[in-house]
């Protein structure tokens, strides 16, 4: 079992033997209540790669205090931490399975191991206010910290350092204006904010960390800039909607699928730019299985958002309570199922290899020659490729198809019609990267209207097949099916108008 809370808290670099500040008048804070010190001694963990650090991660196990145990925090800022705390366990060899769980993305599947060990004899002051509440806590820390990697140096570091810890429950804009008159305070006995505001950090200081070892950025005016940029946003939208998919927080699914869909998208139709290797490849395919997961799990989501009633006021009026609610719920069993589909792809090694490659290009870029040229030039060589897969994909999706019978017609057209939605999209999302400066904006347009076109067929053609499942589940039990063919004979309606666009379209790409 474990807790979450906010930590908000500002570090200072105190000089040995110098005096705190008075801090009495400030922000609320009437008169301080000064305690006895004590003893803390945490080691802190991470993978061989120090993949925990790159992300702004900590998990040490804690002992001494009142908060003794096992202490994730995640940085949003320098001084904004979410931390969550499990109880502390007998083995400090081992990390709890649920903590490891709690990791499982940061460190990328991998393994921790010991990398710090950190002594520190903390003197707390309670800061009170007029009604003797507390507003925060300053902790007076003498540090002593040993790398335990085998290149540590024999001697351990050692600082002083102070923090400035706001209690829960206070506006993160309050704490900030707090902060700012601690700062003059502090300033006024030789203090400030520290350079470095984790004791991690400090304590690292020096070691073997790969995951730390950044390249320079390609030049500006490159493609491989351009795809740099984009793949580092696209990174960070994916870690954020994978903490909530796992953790099972509300989460915008057709998001997901696009910041999905754009990373296949910029791997496949820009994968000249990426190192040769298995690793890139492997990472190009999960990338696939990452957009195929999350499109279903956004058409399932849009499913339940819009098939239960028609487009029109006047078709809704025709459909029963029943029927609207049987919908419903089969929409909704989809939609759970293709989260779960979803979550558990995130669970294994094809995403984690997609992460590793998404780390790799974001943090140590090594762009080949054919990335460092212009985007227009680059935008050729795309355009080549995407031109005529995108026009062969439509004409398919679009064609009379001729299996003997009509439910295998309907599966033929819905499998073309996906193929051809997916590479409209994916070759719109990897023009929208360079933009219509590099390729010619006709293309563009028409590509984005193609698009468009299909999404609609796309969903059109599933709402009919969940239609007819469920219609026949009705017929079986003797309830009535008028309302599904009033929901059916509207999606055969928007069906038709997204099939006579898209062959429209096709002529225009």
């Amino acid at each position: 079992m474990s807790d979450t809370h906010l930590e908000i808290e500002r570090t200072y670099d105190l000089p040995e033997g110098g005096a705190l500040p008075d801090l009495v008048g400030i922000g609320g804070i009437i008169r301080t209540e000064h305690q006895e010190p004590f003893d803390l001694d945490a080691t802190y963990w991470d993978t061989e790669r120090y993949d925990l650090v790159a992300a702004h991660v900590t998990v040490r196990r804690r002992t001494g205090g009142p908060d003794a145990g096992w202490h994730i925090k995640r940085a949003s800022s320098d001084t904004v931490r979410h931390e969550q705390h499990f109880p502390l366990t007998d083995d400090a060899d081992a990390v709890p399975d649920e903590v490891l769980a709690a990791l499982f993305t940061e460190r990328r599947g991998r393994g921790l191991r010991p990398v710090v060990r950190i002594a520190t004899t903390r003197t707390v002051t309670r800061l009170l206010d007029e009604d003797g509440d507390q507003v925060a806590e300053l902790a007076d820390d003498q540090v002593r910290a040993t790398r335990l990697d085998d290149e540590a140096p024999e001697s351990p570091r050692t600082w002083r350092e102070v923090e400035v810890e706001i209690v829960g429950g206070v506006d993160p804009q309050v704490a900030h204006e707090l902060f700012s008159s601690l700062d003059g305070r502090f300033a006024a006995v030789g203090a400030g904010p520290a350079a470095v505001s984790s004791k991690l950090a400090r304590g690292l200081a020096g070691a073997p960390a790969p995951r730390l070892q950044a390249e320079d950025k390609p030049d500006k005016g490159t493609t491989a800039r351009v795809l740099v940029k984009r793949l580092r946003k696209l990174r960070g939208a994916l870690l954020v909607q994978e903490a909530r998919l796992r953790s099972g927080d509300a989460t915008d699914l057709r998001q997901a699928a696009e910041t999905a869909l754009e990373i296949a998208a910029i791997l496949g139709a820009y994968r000249p730019a990426f190192a040769d290797g298995d690793a890139v490849d492997r990472a190009v395919e999960g990338a696939d299985g990452l957009a195929e997961v999350t499109a279903r799990a956004a058409l399932a989501e849009y499913l339940v958002d819009r098939l239960p009633r028609a487009s029109t006021p006047a078709q809704d009026e025709l459909v029963d309570a029943m029927t609207r609610e049987r919908i419903l719920a089969a929409t909704r069993e989809r939609r759970s199922q293709a989260v779960r589909d979803v979550v558990a792809f995130l669970h294994g090694e094809p995403f984690l290899e997609l992460l590793d490659a998404l780390d790799d290009a974001v943090e140590r870029p090594a762009p080949t020659a054919w990335a460092l040229r212009s985007p227009k030039k680059v935008a050729q060589d795309v355009g080549a490729e995407l031109k005529p897969e995108v026009r062969e994909l439509v004409r398919a999706a679009v064609a009379d198809d001729t299996s003997d019978t009509a439910a295998a017609r309907e599966a033929a057209d819905r499998a073309t019609t996906e193929a051809a939605w997916q590479a409209t999209m994916r070759a719109r999302l990897a023009m929208d990267v360079l933009g219509d400066d590099a390729f010619p904006h006709a293309l563009w347009k028409r590509i984005g209207t193609a698009a468009d076109v299909l999404t609609e067929r796309v969903r059109s053609l599933h709402a009919l097949d969940t239609l007819r499942t469920n219609a026949a589940i009705a017929e079986r039990g003797g309830e009535g099916t008028f309302g599904y063919g009033v929901l059916a004979g509207d999606r055969v309606r928007l069906a038709e108008e997204s099939y006579d666009e898209a062959v429209h379209a096709l002529n225009r790409v």
